[in-house]
């Protein structure tokens, strides 16, 4: 079988359908239980009701980002596990990673990706986000309190901790990009500068609210552009 035969598989569609089904039944679960219980303490029910519908409301916004996301995604893993992946647990920067280290580890690439390879995609995103929720369980705990008390006795440690993390995490996820060769470059430098472009005048025009549609206008312009980058390099 082909690559695109088991990623768009109907064993694939189904177990996506219900493990989606499962996450969505637990949310409604939580969602009654904790509106039963804040009416419960004495939280009047239409401050709830308006509660609710604001996060509606702000949700949807979001989502297109997400969407954007998903377009990109399915391009490299198959619509329904890239579906799973962003509805369930994970983000599209840390799926397009793995999906690219596990591709690159078996010298192929989107275009000669067979099913052992859609398997081993698979499995590097699973794993590579399961381990850190794991991690979170046992350890996440004492690593914050430690930092806290390291904080407190020096606040300087502190800011230059952090600064140091995402130093290594931009570092880590920009470096390929540029040295990725002219089209990844100039794709790179175009994500960033729609970005910038939307910032400014979100700051000018003071609408906050556009802030929202950044990384799903970065995403798809970025994309766009790299068609045009890869027909004329």
């Amino acid at each position: 079988m082909s690559f695109q035969d088991i990623a768009n598989s109907g064993l694939i569609w189904g177990c996506v359908v219900v493990g989606i089904i499962l996450v969505v039944l637990i949310t409604l679960y939580y969602m009654v239980v904790c509106y039963r219980h804040a009416i419960k303490v004495g939280v009047a029910k239409e401050t709830v009701n308006a509660v609710v519908k604001s996060s509606a409301t702000f949700s949807i916004v979001p989502s297109i980002a997400i969407v954007a996301g998903l377009a990109t995604l399915a391009v490299v893993i198959g619509l329904p596990y890239a579906w799973f992946r962003l509805s369930v647990l994970g983000s599209v920067t840390y799926e397009l990673m793995s999906a690219n280290l596990a591709l690159k580890a078996l010298g192929l690439d989107v275009a000669t990706a067979d099913a052992y390879a859609f398997g081993l995609m698979a499995w590097a995103m699973c794993i590579g986000i399961t381990v850190t929720l794991l991690f979170n369980i046992f350890f996440a705990k004492k690593v914050h309190l430690g930092t806290l008390k390291l904080g407190d006795k020096d606040q300087k440690w502190g800011a230059v901790s952090q600064t140091v993390f995402m130093t290594a995490l931009l570092c880590a996820l920009i470096v390929p990009m540029i040295f990725g060769g002219i089209v990844s470059l100039l794709t790179f430098a175009s994500s960033a500068l729609i970005a910038i472009l939307i910032t400014t005048v979100a700051k000018v025009a003071k609408a906050d609210w556009l802030n929202q549609f950044t990384l799903a206008f970065s995403l798809i312009g970025a994309m766009a552009l790299s068609v045009v980058y890869d027909g004329l390099f």
